[in-house]
């Protein structure tokens, strides 16, 4: 009996420890109408924060597998405290932790999420979908968002970053409440931490970005009450040296990375400019990667297409990009993603540019920086492919004239070889029989010929005195 006892013991135990671990982090409420208002809301049931890095959220296709929803690049260096909410929302709500624009929610949908370790930590499906137990919760309409209550669903008012509705609310029926699977279950006994009221700021921007890639920031603040602040003063530092002010206009901007690294941006706001200690302080840690985009391919006369390759290990935004050349420009949409290490490959029919664009196609980010100069790659692969020609003909004529030069130099070493000995022989032959007879001869003849130059310069030195003229006669 004591036996039995332990083994049943020990089971519970096992059933809520694994219950508890697998339960900290849940999916807590999910909006898909209207697209602009989208959000997906986690809550952290445990009583210790959670480091989201290496996390990701994925969302079920039409043909039954899934997809990335939310990546780890965007859950990195991201933290969820415990007993608190984190926030994923599309355009930025107040109190979000997290904005994306390529939140993709659609009716009879499914989204999961898993740790760091690929293990499933929450599902929920809702309409007519097969992941979760029936009836499934139907789908969210009229602003209205799908919102976990104890151990089921129901479709209510949005309540973003706050508790959930009650599941007592007239809303809640057996058509739109289900019951999820036990390792889903958590504590909602738990009652929120009351925190005290203060002025709070916070860092709208993407995590991750591009050198130079402009990335967009705004500053959302907020008063004691939760009110927006749209006055007052907010100072950035971008960490790498440069900083900006703003006061009383608290609107998004943009800022450029210049080189790969990670940043810790900081926002301090004051409710009065004019005041020398902020109110509030937030951080985010910005990592900047090297952008690796090229034109990597183009079509013919017949069929001009333009392929783009993405070399990097992450997706880029290349919304409003331009593939420009001097006579045409094609501007590509908003929420244009290349997937990393993807390709896209876009029709003369969409782009409207055809062969004679070639020689001058570029790749141009909105800011005017040129990020792909395909017309000067397929020049300098003309020149190349010449040059490669031209340089095998003048590495072998270079060869040639070498070895000529060589040939040449021997031939002439011999020929003065032997000439030289030919000279020595001559030489040592004529030194024995003339050579006192040429020594005298020369020496008398540079005698002779001293004498005469010394003899016409004395003459010149000789000068004629008054008189010399005439001559005396005795009588």
């Amino acid at each position: 009996m004591f036996k039995k006892a332990i083994l049943v013991f020990t089971g519970i135990f096992l059933f809520f420890w694994w219950n508890i671990a697998l339960a900290e982090v849940v999916i807590n409420e999910v909006q898909l109408n209207p697209t602009e208002e989208r959000f997906i809301e986690l809550y952290n049931s445990g009583n210790s924060s959670v480091d989201l890095t290496g996390w990701y959220i994925q969302r079920k296709t039409a043909n039954g597998t899934f997809t990335s929803l939310v990546t780890k690049t965007d859950f990195e260096n991201k933290i969820i405290n415990a007993n608190s909410y984190f926030l994923i929302s599309r355009v930025g709500l107040n109190n979000s932790d997290l904005i994306l624009d390529n939140i993709t929610l659609t009716e009879s949908n499914t989204i999961q999420i898993k740790n760091k370790e690929g293990d499933l930590v929450g599902k929920v499906g809702w309409g007519a979908t097969n992941d979760c137990i029936n009836p499934c919760p139907a789908n969210p309409t009229d602003g209205k968002s799908l919102q976990r209550v104890s151990n089921g669903w129901i479709i209510a008012s949005p309540t973003p970053g706050i508790q959930n509705t009650s599941g007592n609310t007239s809303q809640t029926s057996s058509e739109n409440i289900s019951v999820i699977s036990s390792f889903e279950i958590i504590n909602e006994t738990k009652s929120k931490i009351i925190e005290t009221p203060t002025i709070k700021t916070k860092i709208l921007t993407k995590n991750l970005a591009f050198i130079g890639v402009p990335l967009e920031f705004k500053a959302s603040n907020f008063g004691y009450s939760g009110e927006v602040l749209n006055y007052g003063k907010c100072f950035w530092n971008f960490g790498d040296g440069d900083s900006r002010e703003q006061i009383n206009n608290f609107d998004k901007f943009s800022h450029t990375f210049l080189y790969a690294g990670e940043y810790i941006v900081s926002l301090e706001y004051y409710s009065n400019h004019y005041k020398d200690i902020s109110d509030a302080i937030n951080k985010i840690t910005i990592k900047v990667v090297p952008l690796s985009i090229i034109i990597s391919k183009v079509g013919n006369e017949k069929d001009f297409f333009i392929e783009l390759t993405n070399n990097s290990d992450f997706e880029i935004d290349i919304s409003k990009w331009f593939l420009a050349s001097l006579e045409k420009t094609f501007v590509f949409p908003r929420n244009s993603i290349l997937l990393s290490k993807g390709k896209i490959i876009l029709s003369p029919k969409i782009t409207n540019l055809t062969i004679e664009n070639k020689k001058d196609l570029k790749l141009i980010k909105p800011t005017g920086e040129i990020v792909f100069d395909y017309g000067s790659l397929d020049i300098l692969k003309q020149v190349s492919s010449s040059n490669n020609t031209k340089n095998s003909f003048v590495q072998l004529t270079n060869l040639e004239d070498i070895n000529l030069e060589e040939r040449d130099k021997k031939n002439s070493l011999e020929k003065t070889n032997n000439d030289f000995s030919a000279t020595i022989l001559n030489s040592d032959i004529v030194n024995n029989t003339r050579s006192p007879y040429l020594f005298f001869i020369g020496f008398v003849i540079l005698l002779v010929i001293s004498s005469v130059v010394v003899y016409f310069i004395r003459q010149k030195r000789i000068i004629p005195t008054e008189g010399d003229d005439f001559e005396i006669l005795d009588e």
